[in-house]
């Protein structure tokens, strides 16, 4: 019997400890993942996955420029009115890529249009981000048309943002592309 006790102890320990690191392990990755949203801007259709854009519920001011939203950050940004952190420029290279990859989760978008690719480029110009060769290699091929190093540059820039959630699988067919052009900006 009290052979038995000892081993039903052990048992339950080993059971315990296992779910311990299971209960940890799932912390981990729901605070990972709440990383990314915790501070996200409550919208329907656009969230931002970066926690120190996700500060735009409060007014952004860069000389003097006030910016309240993210469409009104996107706005400017596509402009040429705003030069943004690098956090948000990343940001908004992030929702770009959504137009033409594949993930199992997405959050926002951001029309990648000739003119938007060239104002990130002058915007480039005019930085001196840490990871400005990133983002010249990318937008350079997007501004010559080629769109295949979408799925890297998605991965990437989720990487750079501290984010695990909703990589990029693979590019998506015209067709695809297509209804998501429709379902966000049409």
């Amino acid at each position: 019997m009290e052979k038995f006790l000892n081993r039903f102890l052990i048992s339950i320990s080993i059971v315990a400890v296992l779910g311990i690191i299971i209960v940890g392990v799932l912390i981990y990755q729901a605070t990972s993942y709440g990383n990314e949203k915790a501070e996200a801007v409550a919208s329907s259709d656009t969230n931002v996955e970066n926690e120190d854009v996700s500060s735009l519920d409060t007014p952004i001011e860069n000389e003097d420029t006030q910016i309240k939203n993210e469409a009104e950050l996107e706005e400017k940004i596509t402009e040429g009115k705003y030069i943004p952190k690098e956090d948000e420029f990343q940001w908004i290279v992030h929702r770009m890529t959504h137009q033409k990859v594949a993930a199992d989760m997405k959050d926002g978008a951001t029309e990648m249009t000739p003119e938007r690719i060239d104002e990130l480029l002058k915007t480039l110009d005019e930085t001196d981000y840490d990871y400005k060769d990133v983002y010249l290699r990318i937008l350079n091929e997007w501004n010559e048309g080629n769109f295949e190093n979408a799925v890297e540059a998605h991965n990437e820039i989720l990487s750079l943002q501290n984010g695990s959630i909703g990589v990029a699988t693979r590019l998506l067919t015209p067709e695809e592309e297509q209804e998501f052009i429709e379902q966000n900006f049409r």
